[in-house]
C-alpha cells in the first residue's frame, strides 16, 4: 500500500484571491455617480440668454414704440389745447400772487355790475392766503380746494377752478415729463389708454374753461370764514383788469324752524354750530359784496 506523499503548505502564490459580487456597471460610467453632461447643460443655458435676450429687446422696441406714439400725441396732436391751457393757468397763479402780496383796501371799477356777470363764463376759487403766496402752494391747494356758497348767493354759477387744475393737468410739462420717464410696455399702455380716455372725457371741458370772462377769487386769512376776514378778488380776464378787491366780515346767522305736531315729540336743541353754518357766512359775504358792487 502505498503512502501518499505529504503536500506542501499553500503559499501566497498559490492561493486564489476572492473577488466581493458586484453588478455589472457600464463601461462608460462613474463607479460613484453618473457624469454631468456639462455639454447640454452649457447649450441650455446659451438658448435660454438668446430667447431672453430676444424677448427684451422686443420688449423694449414695443415700448420705444408706444412711448413715441404718445409723445407725438401730448406734443402734436395737443399742441394748442396745451398752449391754451398753460396761459390760463400761468395767468391765474400770476393774478393769485399778486392778490396775496397787494394791499387789501377796497377797490370798485364803477364799471362793474354784478347781473352782468350772469351773461358771460366765469371760474371760482377759494385758498388760505398764506398758500396763495406761491405758485406751488396754489397747485396744491387748487387741487383740493372745497365748494362754498358765496357765488351762489350772489346768483352766479362759475366753474370751480379746482376742475381746472384736476382736470387739465395731463397737459401740462409735469405730466409729459413723468410720461417719458416710463420704460415697461405694461404701464405705457395705462397710460396710453387713460390718456385716450382723458382727451375724449375730460378735454371739452377743460377747453370749455379757457373760455370763461371772468375770475373770482376768495383768500381765506384764518382757519375758517367765521371768525376772519375774507380778500375777495373779481378780473375781467380778457382784459386783465381788476374789477373788484375787497377785505369783508362776515356776519350770518342761519335761522332755522321746526314744525311739531300733536304725535311728535320735543326736538332736542339745535347745535350751536349750526346755527352760525357755513352757508349762512357765505351769504353774509356775498350781501356785503352786493352792497359795493352795484347791482344794476
Amino acid at each position: 500500500m502505498t503512502t501518499p506523499k505529504p503536500q506542501p503548505p499553500p503559499s501566497e502564490n498559490n492561493v486564489r484571491r476572492l473577488v466581493p459580487a458586484r453588478p455589472p456597471m457600464p463601461a462608460d460610467s462613474a463607479s460613484y455617480m453618473p457624469r454631468v453632461p456639462w455639454t447640454y447643460v452649457v447649450l441650455g443655458t446659451l438658448t435660454l440668454a438668446v430667447v431672453m435676450g430676444g424677448y427684451y429687446l422686443k420688449q423694449r422696441h414695443k415700448a420705444e414704440a408706444l412711448l413715441t406714439t404718445l409723445i407725438r400725441v401730448h406734443e402734436v396732436d395737443l399742441a394748442q389745447p396745451r398752449e391754451i391751457y398753460t396761459q390760463l393757468r400761468d395767468k391765474l397763479n400770476g393774478l393769485i400772487v399778486n392778490a396775496a402780496a397787494a394791499d387789501p383796501a377796497t377797490l370798485v371799477d364803477p364799471r362793474l355790475r354784478l347781473t352782468g356777470l350772469h351773461s358771460g363764463k366765469g371760474l371760482y376759487l377759494r385758498l388760505p392766503l398764506a398758500a396763495a403766496k406761491t405758485r406751488a402752494g396754489i397747485e396744491a391747494e387748487a387741487k383740493v380746494s372745497e365748494p362754498d356758497q358765496i357765488a351762489t348767493c350772489l346768483g352766479l354759477q362759475p366753474a370751480p377752478v379746482r376742475n381746472l387744475y384736476v382736470q387739465g393737468d395731463f397737459l401740462t410739462p409735469e405730466y409729459l415729463a413723468e410720461l417719458k420717464r416710463q420704460t415697461d410696455v405694461l404701464h405705457l399702455r395705462v397710460d396710453g389708454e387713460m390718456l385716450s380716455r382723458r382727451i375724449r372725457n375730460d378735454l371739452p371741458e377743460v377747453l370749455a374753461m379757457t373760455r370763461s370772462n371772468w375770475f373770482m377769487l376768495v383768500l381765506q386769512e384764518g382757519e375758517n370764514r367765521r371768525d376772519s376776514p375774507v380778500r375777495v378778488f373779481l378780473w375781467d380776464l380778457a382784459r386783465s383788469e381788476l374789477l373788484l378787491r375787497a377785505r369783508v366780515q362776515s356776519q350770518g346767522a342761519l335761522l332755522t324752524t321746526r314744525i311739531l305736531s300733536k304725535t311728535t315729540e320735543s326736538a332736542p336743541p339745535l347745535d350751536p354750530e349750526r346755527v352760525r353754518a357755513a352757508a349762512a357766512n357765505d351769504c353774509s359775504i356775498a350781501g356785503k359784496l352786493k352792497i359795493l358792487a352795484p347791482q344794476q
